[in-house]
């Protein structure tokens, strides 16, 4: 009588088992790879990792050369904050950008890309010549949610600025412009000179033209010096101009 309580119980179990593991695979299943690499991979936090040891190390070398005050421009998204839980959650529902975007955006829960807390700590022992300067197309009403997220992540101090973007014309070149001649949004901050540009898209750490294709852009800066020392580039395979050819 007990063996055959046993082996019951032991079927139910089983079965429960089996069908919560068939729920997550469906779910699972809508969720693209590049998705998974982001959220699962060793290789992804160990990229992310590597990459802002190296901006420190350049930011260390120019801080040396300087005299006058600097910036570290960031990007912010897939740069400081990880929406990878975002695109997961809405891959889920069979759902894509821009379907949910303000509410993630505005519940400011957004995970810090790995590295980036302690690279920010470490630019922030610099002195008072040492900036740091967030360049985001995030849309300017995003721009609250965006430093309370940050806040909450210990990555945004008093002194930094948060340059959202006004509208399409408004490119990060042009703010990045700001930021160097200590005009526009920048008024009253002084000059600064950018020492090192970071961020998961092309657009984020260098200007290129938008006429040109993912061809020549690849042979215009397969061999450019602004790689690993003026400009980083995290990893982000679940979306960005890349897709559209850089347009």
């Amino acid at each position: 009588m007990h063996k055959t309580k046993s082996i019951i119980s032991l079927f139910i179990m089983m079965n429960i088992v089996v069908s919560n593991l068939g729920c997550f695979g469906s779910d699972n299943a809508k969720i693209p790879t590049s998705i998974k690499w982001v959220r699962s991979s060793v290789e992804y936090v160990a990229i992310c990792t590597q990459v802002y040891r190296s901006v420190w190390k350049a930011v260390k070398d120019a801080d040396q050369q300087m005299e006058e005050d600097w910036a570290v421009v960031l990007d912010v998204d897939e740069t400081v904050l990880d929406n990878s839980y975002y695109e997961a959650t809405t891959a889920e529902k069979g759902l894509s950008y821009p379907a949910g975007w303000a509410e993630w955006v505005l519940s400011a829960k957004a995970d810090a890309v790995p590295g980036a807390k302690a690279f920010l700590d470490s630019v922030r022992t610099l002195g008072a010549n040492a900036h740091v300067v967030y360049v985001t197309n995030r849309d300017t009403a995003f721009g609250k949610a965006t430093i309370k997220n940050l806040k909450s992540l210990n990555m945004w101090r008093d002194d930094d600025m948060m340059l959202c973007r006004q509208d399409k014309s408004d490119t990060k070149a042009m703010r990045r412009n700001e930021v160097v001649t200590g005009t526009g949004r920048c008024e009253g901050r002084g000059e600064r000179s950018i020492i090192v540009l970071i961020g998961d898209q092309l657009g984020d750490v260098a200007d290129y033209g938008k006429s040109t294709t993912p061809d020549s852009l690849q042979r215009h800066f397969k061999n450019a010096k602004i790689w690993g020392n003026k400009s980083f580039v995290l990893p982000n395979p679940m979306y960005g101009s890349w897709m559209n050819g850089y347009q």
